[in-house]
């Protein structure tokens, strides 16, 4: 007889927006910069009640300042997960840094090196985090594991536990207006839609991500899901986009001297776990 099907309920579907990040900026304990990570940094901040008592996940928390916030000054048990590169040999996950002498600096978080949904962290305790969080970093998780990753973030998470994730994705306008129709076009479709296409195609647009996690994980309500159509997300001014800078320091600090900037942004998504 299989697990017993989980549910959630959905606080908060929304892409990152301008307002906010301005707040973020004035208020937080953290300094928050003006991208994309920064507004993912205040938002999860600003979203949940802390107390000494929760014990959290930070996951693809790499080196971080969040995760070290959160223990010091909110005096949770926190945990990390990151594989800082290793387990594909790439050093560009390095970023010139020393993983492990970052982890013994850092004796007040509880780091495991390996990747959420695999054998690496399968040891990592099931039915115990209060809060899973995540900060532009499950954007990097290939298709074909989607599912496996976000079985065993479900895994992990406690009954009236939270998920926090900011997912960066880029808009369609990075492909012209023909990409732009098309994506709409996607989102009518949707469901008619085989489920391998779906799953090809889920960083298509914020919309078709959202569902296909929602299949996942199984949302007790997906109205909210409509908040989030490629129109909104292509003419709102308010959506908060990755600066140039980003794109500038991959050149120069990642050595990516073709790299290109795209516009790209944070979806949002604030799950609570009813069963």
């Amino acid at each position: 007889m299989g697990e017993a099907m989980s549910l959630y309920s959905v606080i908060e579907v929304s892409l990152a927006d301008t307002r906010r990040l301005f707040e973020y900026c004035q208020s937080s304990d953290l300094k928050i910069h003006l991208n994309l990570k920064g507004f993912d940094y205040g938002w999860i901040l600003d979203s949940v009640p802390w107390k000494p008592s929760m014990r959290i996940l930070d996951v693809g928390a790499g080196y971080s300042r969040l995760p070290i916030h959160i223990a010091e000054r909110y005096g949770c048990e926190v945990w990390a997960v990151d594989d800082f590169g290793r387990l594909d040999e790439d050093v560009f996950w390095e970023r010139n840094q020393d993983p492990q002498l970052h982890v013994e600096r850092h004796p007040e978080i509880r780091y495991v090196i390996g990747r959420i949904g695999s054998d690496s962290t399968k040891d990592l305790p099931r039915n115990y985090f209060d809060i899973i969080y995540s900060a532009s970093a499950l954007e990097h998780v290939p298709n074909e594991d989607v599912p496996r990753v976000w079985n065993h973030l479900d895994q992990l998470l406690k009954i009236n536990g939270r998920m926090l994730h900011g997912v960066d994705l880029a808009f369609p306008t990075s492909r012209g207006l023909k990409h732009v129709v098309l994506a709409m076009a996607y989102d009518t479709f949707y469901p008619i839609i085989p489920r391998s296409l779906q799953r090809q195609f889920m960083y298509e647009t914020p919309k078709s991500f959202v569902r296909f996690i929602s299949n996942q994980l199984h949302f007790v309500q997906k109205s909210v899901i409509h908040e989030i159509g490629v129109p909104k997300m292509v003419i709102n001014p308010e959506v908060v986009t990755e600066p140039l800078e980003h794109t500038y320091n991959r050149i120069l600090k990642d050595g990516q001297v073709n790299a290109r900037h795209f516009r790209v942004t944070s979806l949002l998504l604030h799950l609570l776990k009813v069963k």
